[in-house]
C-alpha cells in the first residue's frame, strides 16, 4: 500500500512548536487551492486547508523557517487520529506527517537582498540534513574569478 501526500501551497500562520520529552513537534497549516471555469465559461476558485505535523529536527528547522506566508512543498504521509474536544466528545482529525520540507520562496528577510543570499530552494529532510540547489546554468554562484598571467617580455 501507498501512503504519500504532495502539498504545494502557503502557510497560514507562523509554527506552532511544542518541546516534548522525547522530541520537537511543529504544527502548521496549509492552504491549498484550485481554479477552473464552470460550464458557464465563469472562472471558479476553491481553497483547501490541510493540518501538517513536523517531528525532531524537521520541526526545529520548520520553526525557525516557516513563517506565514510562505509558500512550502511539504512531503509525507496520511494519519487519521482520534481524541477527546473540550467538550468531552470524541473528534477524528486527518493530518499530514511532514517527511519533506522545501520553502519555494525568498525569505521575507531577504527581499532586499540582491546578491542571491536568500534560503529560498533549499531543501530539509527529516534526517536534518540540508541540500542547497545547484547554482543555475550561466551562474557564477561558487564560481572563483581565475586571474591570468601577465604576459612576460
Amino acid at each position: 500500500m501507498i501512503n504519500r501526500v504532495i502539498l504545494v501551497g502557503n502557510l497560514t500562520r507562523d509554527a506552532d512548536t511544542t518541546a516534548g520529552p522525547a522530541t520537537t513537534l511543529a504544527r502548521m497549516r496549509i492552504a491549498t487551492n484550485a481554479v477552473w471555469r464552470d460550464a458557464e465559461g465563469n472562472r471558479q476558485e476553491s481553497s483547501e486547508f490541510h493540518n501538517v505535523v513536523a517531528f525532531g529536527r524537521l520541526a526545529e528547522i520548520c520553526a525557525a523557517y516557516c513563517l506565514k506566508g510562505r509558500r512550502v512543498y511539504i512531503e509525507g504521509r496520511l494519519r487519521t487520529r482520534e481524541y477527546e474536544g473540550g467538550d468531552g466528545l470524541r473528534r477524528h482529525t486527518t493530518e499530514i506527517i511532514a517527511e519533506t520540507m522545501k520553502l519555494l520562496d525568498r525569505s521575507p528577510a531577504a527581499e532586499g537582498d540582491t546578491h542571491g543570499n536568500a534560503a529560498d530552494g533549499v531543501d530539509l529532510d527529516t534526517d536534518g540534513t540540508v541540500t542547497e540547489p545547484e547554482p543555475a546554468k550561466g551562474s557564477r554562484a561558487g564560481k572563483r574569478p581565475t586571474l591570468a598571467a601577465a604576459p612576460t617580455a
